[in-house]
């Protein structure tokens, strides 16, 4: 069967109408009909894999124990006393007072010698045992503040950046 000129033009236009579509479709070819608002699009669509991977980066880890020293305050605070003092300033205040007055005036003398001598033991024996402590402010790195209260504040500056360890500080 031969075909005429006609459906062979017939033919040809079809093939090239179809090869050209194709190559406008794949972009081999810009297509000249596009508009901008189409060419950003594809641009938008063409981004978008790349902000989704910016979206999937790992934020940094915030250390929840790590900080810098802000502050070191040093105080003293009175020891603990185990009762040893009062029993001392009292037998000191009982024979003190003892050696006052006469009669019922030296019993009394006596008693209140000995109630003021276990007091006043009781407060020596707090002060020979009091203690230094240090109060060191911070700021973590996660915003917020703490103030912890040490026996020691060995090898920490100010300005340092340090780590709470099991409630004790180290350099980090």
């Amino acid at each position: 069967m031969a075909l005429s000129n006609l459906q062979i033009a017939a033919i040809a236009s079809a093939a090239i109408a179809v090869g050209g579509v194709a190559a406008v479709k794949t972009g081999v070819v810009p297509n000249p009909f596009q508009t901008t608002q189409q060419e950003e699009t594809k641009a938008e669509a063409a981004k978008a894999p790349a902000a989704k991977a910016k979206v999937a980066k790992a934020k940094p880890v915030i250390c929840h124990e790590c900080g810098t020293v802000e502050s070191i305050e040093s105080f003293t605070e009175k020891g603990v006393a185990s009762g040893g003092g009062a029993v001392a300033g009292g037998v000191v205040g009982a024979i003190i007072g003892h050696q006052i007055g006469s009669g019922r005036g030296k019993d009394l003398a006596t008693v209140a010698g000995a109630v003021g001598g276990a007091v006043a033991g009781h407060e020596i024996e707090k002060n020979v045992k009091k203690v230094t402590r240090y109060r060191i402010a911070l700021r973590m790195d996660d915003g917020t503040q703490q103030t912890l209260v040490l026996d020691a504040a060995i090898g920490v500056n100010v300005g340092d950046k340090v780590k709470i360890v099991d409630g004790m500080l180290v350099r980090n």
